[in-house]
């Protein structure tokens, strides 16, 4: 599920950059319409490449979307670590978590700053300062939250999720899944609706600058989790049923329409995660079986940190001379730096972690995607 919603995140961010806000919005209620108009079709046949582009331009643009996703599944991970130990000793926990993110997260910061052929939206000032720190949303929030990397402003909703976590875990276990993920959902609702309505702010807040806006989303995967330790079978008889498939489809096409309105977006962000999660653990699982597509991806999953830090400026960098050429022709281009990009990122990521498992002790088991690849940082755009 991590490497397929990686990789559309990273798709996503270049083909973006490639588009150049040429194509109509999939969120827009008539965005197939003005799709085929713009493809100017001359028969029945082109009329159905015109809507199959669309389809394709529609996952294009919607690749930010996996990161709830994402959010589910670093709840899902700390959780399911979290169930399986007697008690948590929060200094180990929290330098564990100082472990898994940071080291890679500086090395990123070089990276996006001295490596060739990456694009550089902006000068290294002041705002390097707290960006190292994580502190995506320093304020103002409008100076910092996609400084240097846009991807990293993840990292700050993040780390602030990883501060609340414990305390967060001691209510699930107390009240269990059900009145937790409840009670998550109210404090969601409520302040986005507060930030949209109450006390109107700047829409970066929403985004991820106040984790309390996506908290749902990562509570949500501390409770599948929670019920996966408890009952396996019944869990998975549910998570991969065709009802959740069903769900799945009908919370994401809600997701879609309630975007349109400002009323509608207190609720998009949890039902794209409604969606998104269980129709992914169902895809991922069809693709885990195939001998020779599961153990890549899993692979790929466990070592997405990496990709996620990194990839941004070079495929941005790679899309901007290719806008003069169509889709199929970027789409081609894409998918061979896309591979490039990964195999690069898991090898620096595990030698990241060699050395900070060296230099500030922890070992592979304290690292994103090591000995225990469930409990891995999860990325996004």
């Amino acid at each position: 599920m991590k490497a397929l919603s990686i990789l559309w995140i990273a798709f996503f961010h270049g083909f973006e950059t490639w588009s150049d806000g040429r194509l109509a919005s999939p969120l827009a209620p008539d965005y197939f319409e003005r799709f085929v108009h713009a493809c100017a079709p001359a028969s029945a046949a082109a009329t159905l490449g015109c809507v199959g582009r669309a389809l394709f331009a529609a996952f294009g643009q919607l690749g930010f979307h996996a990161v709830s996703v994402f959010l589910v599944m670093s709840g899902f991970g700390l959780a399911w670590s979290a169930a399986g130990k007697a008690a948590i000793a929060p200094a180990d926990w929290f330098r564990s978590r100082f472990l898994r993110l940071y080291p890679m997260y500086w090395v990123a910061h070089a990276i996006a700053i001295f490596a060739p052929f990456a694009w550089r939206p902006e000068a290294v000032d002041w705002r390097v300062v707290p960006s190292l720190l994580g502190l995506r949303f320093w304020p103002p929030i409008t100076a910092n939250f996609y400084y240097l990397n846009a991807a990293w402003w993840y990292f700050g909703l993040l780390i602030q999720l990883y501060l609340v976590f414990l305390p967060l875990w001691a209510i699930l276990r107390r009240v269990g899944p059900l009145p937790f993920v409840a009670l998550c959902a109210a404090i969601t609702f409520a302040a986005r609706y507060a930030l949209l309505f109450v006390w109107p702010v700047d829409g970066l807040w929403v985004q991820g600058g106040f984790f309390g806006t996506r908290l749902v989303e990562f509570a949500g995967g501390m409770a599948v989790a929670y019920a996966y330790r408890a009952d396996r079978a019944r869990t998975e008889a549910w998570l991969f049923s065709k009802t959740a498939l069903v769900m799945g489809a009908g919370f994401y096409a809600l997701a879609l329409l309630s975007g349109r309105s400002l009323a509608g977006y207190v609720f998009t962000d949890a039902l794209v995660a409604a969606g998104l999660f269980p129709t992914l653990a169902i895809a991922a699982r069809a693709l885990g079986e195939r001998p020779r597509v599961g153990p890549v991806l899993a692979g790929v999953g466990a070592l997405s940190y990496g990709l996620y830090l990194v990839h941004q400026p070079f495929v941005i960098a790679y899309a901007i001379p290719l806008r003069e050429h169509g889709m199929l022709v970027y789409t081609l281009a894409a998918l061979p730096l896309l591979a490039l990009l990964t195999v690069v990122s898991m090898r620096l990521e595990r030698f990241v972690d060699g050395w900070a498992g060296r230099i500030l002790g922890g070992g592979a088991a304290g690292r994103p995607g090591g000995r225990a690849p469930s409990e891995a940082a999860a990325p996004p755009p």
